[in-house]
């Protein structure tokens, strides 16, 4: 062997052990997220995610400065959840493979936290900066809500209403315009889940959705978000009343079907809901004089938390309609199926069967169950 092909073999070795050991290094799937936060109270914070049909909680240490660092492995582009102080506060990142990703900012305000590393990150935080004044308005007028209710013990004046639906708003008509400029980012669906994912969204969740491409659809957030939007479909106003069959106190067997040709009011509270104890007054006070008119409604309360707290033996002294408890809380099936996320809440169904009006207060009631009324002899003539 001559000594110029020594030197060529001799190379060619070193690059391969170069590549081997470069190989044996690279941690494939691994990403890292740290950062730096104020206002966070404990020494550490929940992060979760979902694989499969099971949700993966870690627990992440934080030091008494807000810094951490924390690594783990994905497959995919995959959604965190950062749960703090008591899990009071949250906020979310993404991440994928070899990602590393930091986030800066403050946990009073977690919708303006920064997150670096990943397009998604970057393109949420661009948005968030290009929108911080609303954002940081929306979180101061929740927080002064929250510690008015606290100081209180009891619900806040709600005169910063008007002001947070406003806000909201148009901060929907801002996310809107972006997901519309660009159907086929994930940060597209990432602002859906945030800002059209409640039950008053619906049809402009469900007109984003069908302007979302490529990547876009395919990311595994768009297809809750179609769950969510067809479920919320079941019970919204203008649909068939889902079907229930529930004993009551007297353990009989309560069917809606049991009410067809009457307007029944469906009023889901809780044993456990001070509120719901504050309107059972107006309640009774509102069945009394709708029966007095002779009016054709029935009323009938769903309750939860019943194993918290038992329903007590007199209430049918003062309550005069059904009353349904239901095991499992907020899981309970026909909290489910109507889609009750807020207690107290009442729901008027038509003699027909069909959803007439959500979240409408008792002392709404009257006047809305005479403006059906009227429709529905309008109708006849």
């Amino acid at each position: 062997m001559t000594k110029g092909r020594r030197i060529i073999y001799t190379g060619l070795a070193s690059l391969l052990i170069g590549i081997i050991l470069s190989s044996c290094g690279k941690k494939t799937g691994e990403f890292e997220i740290s950062g730096t936060l104020e206002n966070v109270t404990g020494n550490y914070f929940f992060m979760s995610h979902e694989v499969g049909d099971s949700v993966i909680i870690d627990t992440i240490p934080i030091n008494q400065k807000g810094k951490f660092s924390f690594k783990g492995k994905v497959d995919t582009l995959t959604v965190m959840s950062l749960y703090f102080n008591q899990n009071t506060k949250n906020t979310f990142v993404l991440v994928d493979k070899n990602w590393n990703v930091e986030m800066k900012g403050d946990m009073l305000y977690p919708d303006l936290i920064e997150v670096k590393g990943g397009e998604v990150n970057e393109s949420l935080t661009d948005f968030k900066n290009k929108n911080k004044e609303l954002l940081k308005s929306r979180a101061d007028i929740l927080r002064e809500a929250e510690q008015s209710s606290r100081n209180n013990d009891s619900l806040p004046v709600k005169d910063y209403v008007v002001e947070l639906k406003n806000i909201n708003f148009e901060l929907a008509n801002i996310a809107e315009s972006y997901i519309k400029a660009n159907p086929e980012k994930v940060a597209s669906v990432m602002l859906l889940n945030t800002f059209f994912k409640d039950e008053a969204s619906i049809s402009r969740l469900d007109e984003c959705l069908n302007l979302l491409k490529g990547r876009a659809i395919d990311f595994p957030v768009t297809a809750d978000l179609k769950d969510f939007r067809d479920k919320v479909k079941l019970s919204a106003v203008g649909s068939y009343a889902p079907h229930f069959s529930i004993k009551n106190l007297d353990e009989k067997a309560v069917q809606l079907s049991n009410f067809r040709g009457k307007y029944v009011l469906l009023m889901f509270v809780a044993t456990t809901c001070d509120v719901c104890r504050q309107e059972k007054k107006d309640a009774i006070a509102v069945y009394n004089e709708l029966k007095k008119e002779k009016k054709n409604i029935e009323f009938v309360s769903i309750v939860k938390d019943i194993e918290q707290i038992p329903l007590s033996k007199n209430i049918s002294d003062s309550v005069k309609w059904d009353i349904l408890p239901v095991n499992g809380g907020w899981s309970a099936r026909i909290f489910d199926s109507y889609y009750v996320r807020e207690i107290p809440y009442n729901i008027l169904i038509s003699p027909t069967g069909y959803i007439l009006e959500r979240d409408l207060h008792i002392l709404a009631l009257p006047g809305k169950l005479n403006e059906e009324i009227a429709k529905t002899d309008k109708k006849g003539k």
